[in-house]
């Protein structure tokens, strides 16, 4: 997977509270040492341990490399379809979910569309104001399911 879309995906892990940190630094540390001249802004990164999280969004974003906008978006859905096998927590999944709506491209509508209606279905279902909690559960499972597992 191209570094640009990798740093992509742990921005978008920063914006929804999915990552930390660490867990960027971790990356880019790895990065540095597996590459022979790793660029200079993964370089910035691994050194921002006391940085603010838009700080280190901000170099995320300034890593350089074309890529396709919907790739992030899937990356991210795959991490989110992991955790959720792992921990079962819904809400938790959904509150990600959520988050990401803002940062979802226009390329993706339909991913953005599904993503609103599955969170609302399971809000409203958990609340006990309409539909059943198993039938939300089992389709956020579905949705997810189809971004599969991909290696970030």
């Amino acid at each position: 997977m191209e570094i640009k879309v990798q740093a992509e995906i742990y921005r978008l892990g920063l914006f929804i509270d999915f990552f930390r940190v660490k867990n960027v630094i971790e990356w880019a540390d790895q990065l540095i040492e597996k590459l022979d001249q790793p660029p200079y802004e993964i370089l910035e990164i691994s050194l921002s341990s006391n940085s603010t999280i838009a700080s280190v969004c901000s170099k995320l974003t300034d890593v350089k490399g074309e890529y396709d906008e919907a790739l992030p978006i899937q990356g991210i859905l795959s991490l989110l379809n992991v955790e959720l096998i792992q921990t079962s927590d819904v809400t938790q999944i959904c509150t990600y979910m959520y988050r990401l709506v803002g940062h979802i491209p226009e390329s993706c509508d339909d991913i953005e569309r599904s993503i609103i209606n599955l969170t609302d279905r399971w809000e409203m279902a958990v609340d006990g104001y309409y539909g059943d909690v198993e039938e939300a559960r089992n389709d956020i499972y579905e949705f997810l399911k189809e971004f599969g597992s991909l290696e970030g």
